[in-house]
């Protein structure tokens, strides 16, 4: 029913209720699972040469930053006992709500799985949060998991 699974985190403790659950799904259905986690903090190559700001150094810096995150992230697979299960971990640069739709359409999944980050601030209530963006445009069913 679900052999692969799409699941976005941010690492923050909504997302980690996200993994939680798309562990149990791996578990339960023995899928597989793309992980993925977006860094709107990152630049463009075009971005970096005018911020006038040494390339080598910023692409230094992104290098660091994503080897961090993917400790962070198969630590967090390991205490969720999910160290048996195939899991492939993406960084991605840009808007959090457009990789997310990308990724989706390029491995079509049979779910995407992603915490609700709630609406924070009156921009989430105008805009919209990166949640509303995915379950809006996404062609693949979506699990929202609330913060609990």
């Amino acid at each position: 029913m679900y052999k692969h699974i799409l699941v976005a985190i941010n690492l923050s403790p909504r997302a980690y209720n996200a993994l939680k659950e798309g562990i149990k799904f791996a578990h339960l259905y023995k899928s597989r699972i793309t992980l993925i986690n977006v860094h709107e903090e990152f630049l463009n190559k075009q971005e970096m040469l005018m911020s006038r700001v040494s390339v080598e150094k910023l692409q230094e810096t992104f290098k660091e930053i994503s080897l961090k995150a993917k400790e962070e992230i198969q630590h967090i697979i390991d205490d969720l006992d999910g160290s048996d299960i195939n899991v492939e971990i993406l960084l991605k640069e840009g808007n959090a709500s457009h990789e997310i739709i990308n990724v989706s359409n390029e491995i079509k999944p049979d779910l995407i799985i992603m915490g609700s980050n709630g609406k924070d601030s009156i921009s989430d209530y105008i805009l919209g949060t990166t949640t509303d963006y995915v379950v809006d445009n996404s062609k693949y069913p979506v699990l929202v998991i609330p913060n609990i």
